[in-house]
């Protein structure tokens, strides 16, 4: 391992740690574990959302090997807000007064609620708990309308107060640290006002943007390196003017158009980088051929091809497949045309009646979804599991992983499964699958919509002996060689080494 001695902080930028993990934020956990095994990088995850979970969610996923230990993650409000301090500090205890009244109040999930009545037998206060019996929130009420309420943070200390209007809306929101200082004033349409050390206020900013790069000022030292996973919300902070010293990296997690067809319009998360690509010294895609296409398109000469690394594959020598178990990995999602993977398991199903399809993952769709299984008469044949951290026996015991998408950037969860020999099948779209699959070698290619080929594909696969299927099994595995880790760890030494 090569450690760059020169190299100063390497920031990774995100929106949020949500309780499922978006490919965007798995891909970058993925890089930066990465960046600590072969390059001696530890770099810093900053996300800017408010979010009571968002440490909780984070430890999760280090206890889960998701994200390496060391990888600190900093976010906007809990950075302000001194939250992590809270852990060391008693939660909100509420006292009872004597004249008021109390009640308790019966809920469906037999979370702990409790009203609070004057002398006067009006309403005043709704408190509601966490299962962990410390306050959630706290509405307050004036005349039976509800005029404000408290939030606390995960360690039960007050997090922010919104002042409401008649319509419940906030229209002004005070932020407080852990020991009840005011550190931010928030007013729905701006500004937005910081309090310094006093809780006197030492700025006044125009919107969220503004607060964003007073936050990024703070955290980002000189002359480090910025890598931009989520476009859309950061890089115009960067493509105006120039106010961080540090040296930045765009990354394109998906597909650089949003029309499918004709890609003349471009993705609107890609639209300020594609119009400023030289306001970042690199813009890095994941397939050699986005990268050809964009260069093709735009005339950009600053674009380089690194792609996800392929986990280190570990198959047990007595796992056991379960036949004719077919598994699909994603978010419940309109453009994942999984509507696509259960029509063509109806068809499926007609040849091989025990046929089972599992979905991991979490989505809009997900209700959708669940009435079209049991429409097309799929209530035993499909399993909707949700989202999973660790999904290595999913796919060593899996016959097959079906992808119906219609446009990726990449698609990890292909190279994952391939990576531990479970073969694909998938439409033949750009990007990813179309350099990942050879087809009947380790997977199989299918035209857009056509669900019927789907099917058959499936139906050609299952049919086949042990010994035939092991072929592709290995054939799966031996073809992720070229995304082992040390060789994209190679491609990310050689961006940095000319960034430092």
């Amino acid at each position: 391992m090569e450690a760059f001695d020169t190299l100063k902080n390497v920031y990774f930028l995100h929106t949020d740690i949500g309780s499922s993990l978006t490919g965007i934020e798995k891909s970058a956990m993925i890089r930066g574990n990465l960046f600590i095994k072969y390059l001696g990088i530890t770099p810093t995850f900053i996300t800017v959302l408010k979010n009571k979970k968002v440490r909780q969610n984070w430890e999760r996923y280090v206890e889960n090997g998701v994200v390496d230990s060391e990888i600190p993650m900093i976010n906007l409000y809990d950075y302000l807000q001194k939250t992590e301090e809270g852990r060391q500090l008693p939660a909100y205890h509420l006292k009872k007064e004597k004249t008021y009244g109390y009640q308790e109040v019966n809920t469906k999930d037999d979370s702990y609620h409790l009203r609070v009545f004057d002398t006067n037998n009006q309403q005043i206060k709704y408190l509601v708990f966490t299962d962990q019996q410390l306050l959630s929130h706290i509405n307050y009420f004036h005349e039976g309308r509800k005029i404000a309420r408290d939030h606390f943070n995960a360690y039960g200390q007050l997090s922010h107060t919104e002042y409401l209007t008649e319509n419940n809306l906030a229209y002004v929101t005070e932020y407080f640290d852990v020991y009840g200082k005011r550190v931010l004033t928030k007013h729905v349409d701006g500004p937005i006002l910081v309090a310094g050390n006093d809780s006197a206020y030492e700025a006044v900013l125009e919107d969220e943007q503004a607060l964003m790069l007073y936050f990024l000022k703070k955290i980002i030292e000189a002359e480090s390196i910025v890598m931009i996973d989520r476009n859309k919300k950061f890089s115009s902070l960067f493509i105006k003017n120039k106010q961080i010293n540090a040296k930045l990296v765009s990354i394109i997690h998906s597909t650089y158009f949003s029309d499918i067809e004709s890609r003349a319009k471009i993705n609107s998360n890609y639209q300020k980088v594609l119009n400023s690509p030289y306001s970042f010294e690199n813009i890095v895609v994941l397939t050699n051929r986005q990268k050809k296409e964009m260069e093709q398109q735009f005339g950009i000469t600053n674009l380089v091809t690194i792609p996800h690394p392929r986990p280190v594959p570990y198959i047990s020598e007595d796992v056991n497949i379960s036949s004719n178990k077919l598994i699909s990995v994603g978010r419940l999602a309109s453009e994942k045309n999984l509507n696509h993977m259960l029509e063509a398991l109806v068809l499926v199903k007609k040849e091989i009646p025990d046929v089972t399809l599992e979905l991991y993952g979490k989505g809009k769709e997900e209700k959708k979804l669940r009435q079209l299984a049991i429409k097309l008469g799929l209530q035993k044949n499909v399993q909707f599991n949700g989202y999973q951290d660790n999904l290595t026996t999913l796919y060593t015991t899996a016959e097959l992983f079906l992808f119906t998408g219609q446009a990726e950037g990449f698609t990890m969860s292909v190279l994952e499964s391939l990576s531990y020999g479970c073969p694909v099948v998938s439409y033949n779209v750009r990007y990813g699958v179309d350099e990942m699959i050879q087809n009947d070698h380790n997977g199989f290619h299918v035209t857009f919509d056509d669900k019927k080929q789907f099917a058959n594909q499936i139906i050609f696969y299952l049919n086949k002996t042990t010994a035939e299927k092991n072929t592709y099994r290995k054939a799966a595995q031996q073809s992720t060689i070229t995304y082992a880790e040390d060789k994209v760890a190679d491609r990310w030494r050689q961006l940095l080494q000319g960034l430092s």
